[in-house]
């Protein structure tokens, strides 16, 4: 629900100190996208990663959301220190 993404930007924007947009989000087994597509409105940039190939193929398309088929294990496509924050939004029933 939006409140969950307020919530988390507003817990982001007082330790930053900042109103401004988390820079990059990474959301792990975003599946097509549904929480991707909700960290936009708070992210400069978002990319949901998911182990299927098919489910990354109906990802929800938005200008600052990309999506790529990969493991939450190897995030070596990253640079170092580069991302801002890390979500499970639709795959913590997994856990």
């Amino acid at each position: 629900p939006k409140q969950l993404f307020e919530r988390v930007f507003n817990y982001y924007a007082d330790d930053s100190q900042t109103n401004e947009k988390i820079p990059l989000a990474i959301d792990i087994g975003c599946g097509s996208g549904q929480a991707s597509i909700g960290l936009s409105l708070y992210c400069d940039r978002v990319i949901g990663i998911d182990v299927s190939a098919n489910q990354i193929a109906h990802g929800i398309q938005k200008d600052n959301v990309e999506y790529r088929c990969h493991s939450a294990e190897d995030l070596s496509f990253l640079e170092t220190n580069s991302v801002d924050l890390i979500t499970v939004a639709a795959s913590l029933h997994w856990f």
